[in-house]
C-alpha cells in the first residue's frame, strides 16, 4: 500500500525503508545495551548487588571457572570504554572548535527579500539562513546544536549557475528538516558513540546508515513543500559539488554516495536501502558483545578469595586445575542437574 503523504514512492520502497529504519534502531539499541550494561549498569547505576554470590553453579556451569576466565576481559572492557569516550570527547571537541572557527570566518550575507520568500515557504526565518560566497558545498546545516543555522552557497541564488526557484525552495526545505530535527546534534551523539565504542566496528556502519536515513527523511520533507521532481533535479545538478569536510561537525545537503538512491526513489523507482554493514563486522560484533555481556558475571559473583565470601564457595576450589578444564562440573554425574545447596561438585572430592 502506497504512502498517502508520499504518493510518489512505491509501496515496496515505503515498506522496505520502514523495516530497514526499524532494524537500524534495534541494532543500535542492542549494541549499546550489550556493550555498556556490564560497566554502566553495575558500577555507575548500582542496579546489581552481586545476586550470584554464594552460588557457584548455574546448572552444570561453574561460575568460579567462568569468573576466572572472564575477569581479564571485564577489566579490558573498562579500559576500552574509558579510552573510547575520552577519544570521542577529544575528537568531537576539536571538530566543534574547528567548525565554529570556520563558520565565523565565512563571508556571509542575509537573505534578500526575494530570497526570503523561498526560505519562508520552507518554514525558515530570516535569522535561520546565511548566504555564503564561495561555499564549496551547496548547503549545510551547522552551528548551535539546539538551534542550528542553514548556510547556502551564493552561487545557487545568483549568477549564471543559479537554480530555478522551485529547486532553491527544495534545498531550503531539505535543510529546514535538518533544523527541525536538530540533526547536527543527533549526528554528534552518533559520532560520539561510534568513536567511544570503537571496538564494536559495526556501530560505526550503523551510525552512518542512520545518518543516511536522515537525508532520506529530509528529502521527503522537501518533496512535500515543493515536489519530488524538484528535489531530484537539484540533486542531479549539484552532484559534482564536494561533500562536507569530515573535519567539521556539519550536515550537508549532498552526499555523493547517496545520490543514486535519493534520485531514483524520488522519481518513483522501487529502491532498497543498502547498509554499510558487512558480514565480517557483524561477526566481530557478535563475538565482542557476547564476551562483553558474559564478562558482567564478574560483577554479580564473588570469587572464594573475596573478603566475606559465603562458606558455600569452599566446595569448588580449582586447586591444580585450569579454569578452561573446569567450566562444567557435572558431566557424567548422576542426580539432579542443580545440586542441592550447590555443594556437591564432584571436583571438590577428587
Amino acid at each position: 500500500m502506497a504512502d498517502r503523504q508520499r504518493p510518489w514512492l512505491r509501496a515496496g520502497t515505503v515498506a522496505g525503508e520502514k523495516r530497514y529504519q526499524r532494524l537500524l534502531l534495534i541494532a543500535l539499541a542492542t549494541i549499546l545495551v550489550l556493550s555498556l550494561a556490564p560497566v554502566v549498569g553495575t558500577h555507575l547505576l548500582g542496579v546489581v548487588d552481586r545476586p550470584l554470590s554464594g552460588s557457584d553453579h548455574i546448572g552444570a556451569l561453574c561460575l568460579i571457572a567462568l569468573h576466572e576466565l572472564l575477569s581479564p576481559a571485564h577489566s579490558l572492557l573498562h579500559v576500552l570504554v574509558s579510552a573510547g569516550f575520552l577519544w570521542a570527547v577529544w575528537e568531537i571537541a576539536q571538530k566543534a572548535f574547528r567548525t565554529r572557527r570556520v563558520l565565523a570566518a565565512l563571508p556571509v550575507r542575509p537573505l534578500s527579500k526575494a530570497e526570503f520568500v523561498h526560505a519562508e515557504r520552507a518554514g525558515l526565518t530570516a535569522s535561520d539562513v546565511f548566504v555564503v560566497s564561495g561555499l564549496p558545498m551547496p548547503a549545510l546545516t551547522a552551528g548551535p546544536w539546539l538551534r542550528p543555522r542553514v548556510y547556502l552557497a551564493d552561487a545557487l541564488l545568483t549568477g549564471v549557475h543559479a537554480l530555478p526557484s522551485e529547486e532553491v525552495t527544495a534545498i531550503f526545505a531539505h535543510e529546514a528538516a535538518h533544523v527541525r530535527r536538530r540533526d547536527p546534534l543527533r549526528f554528534l551523539l552518533l559520532r560520539v558513540l561510534a568513536r567511544a565504542l570503537f571496538w564494536v566496528p559495526a556501530l560505526r556502519a550503523i551510525a552512518e546508515d542512520i545518518a543516511d536515513e536522515a537525508e532520506i527523511i529530509a528529502d521527503d520533507a522537501a518533496s512535500v513543500v515543493t515536489s519530488p521532481v524538484a528535489v531530484a533535479s537539484a540533486l542531479v545538478k549539484l552532484g559534482t559539488w564536494k561533500s562536507p569536510a569530515a573535519s567539521m561537525a556539519v550536515v550537508g545537503f549532498l552526499r555523493p554516495d547517496l545520490l543514486d538512491r535519493r534520485v531514483r526513489r524520488l522519481v518513483g523507482e522501487d529502491y532498497r536501502p543498502q547498509s554499510r554493514l558487512t558480514g565480517g563486522s557483524v561477526l566481530v560484533a557478535a563475538v565482542v558483545l557476547t564476551v562483553s555481556m558474559m564478562s558482567g558475571i564478574v560483577d554479580v559473583h564473588d570469587l572464594p578469595t573475596s573478603p566475606g565470601h559465603p562458606m558455600s564457595h569452599q566446595h569448588c576450589e580449582h586447586d591444580g586445575t585450569f579454569a578452561t578444564g573446569h567450566l562444567f562440573c557435572r558431566w557424567g554425574v548422576s542426580g539432579a542437574l542443580l545440586p542441592k545447596g550447590a555443594a556437591d561438585c564432584p571436583h571438590a572430592n577428587g
